[in-house]
């Protein structure tokens, strides 16, 4: 009877080492998924700390949501503002990270909004965090070394941002 007890006992010891066990314990981030309007509250942008009102922009983009077992990666559809700015990426990744969706990358910073050949070197950071709605509100900052802007410098432009989801809009 001993013989039975010691080897069921090393055989369920060796079960336990080898049989994977699923855990379920990570909590998912909320996705962003769809169409959003993306609001860009230029209205409050400052400039190192320097208020530089300029009138704020809303335009739909397209978020996917994928999620695999190394996280989840929210990707936002950049196509329309990389037609103004060439240098610009034609995607975001974001990546969750302490209750808040984030990216960060480089991207030219434009001098000029609306013309592309005065871009100049900049390091862009955005944050979207979930509202119980289903909206996002964040941030997004854009640190430009070097000379800077003519007249303005380097230094960190500010910008709040929010997401809202809509409907896709017609094709």
């Amino acid at each position: 009877m001993r013989k039975v007890t010691l080897f069921g006992a090393l055989a369920a010891g060796a079960l336990s080492i080898v049989s994977p066990v699923a855990h379920a314990d990570r909590a998912e981030p909320p996705p962003i998924y769809g169409y959003y309007n993306v609001f860009v509250d230029f209205a409050k942008q400052t400039f190192n700390g320097t208020p530089t009102p300029m009138e704020s922009k809303t335009f739909p983009v397209l978020f996917t949501t994928t999620c695999d077992v190394n996280g989840c990666v929210v990707r936002m559809d950049n196509m329309d503002d990389q037609k103004r700015n060439p240098g610009a990426p034609l995607e975001f990744e974001y990546r969750w990270n302490n209750g808040r969706w984030e990216t960060s990358g480089e991207q030219p910073y434009l001098c000029q909004r609306t013309d592309p050949d005065s871009g100049v070197p900049s390091r862009r950071s955005d944050y979207w965090i979930p509202n119980p709605d289903g909206s996002f509100f964040g941030e997004r900052t854009l640190v430009v070394d070097g000379a800077g802007c003519p007249g303005e410098g380097p230094g960190t432009h500010w910008v709040p941002i929010s997401l809202t989801p809509i409907d896709p809009p017609p094709g």
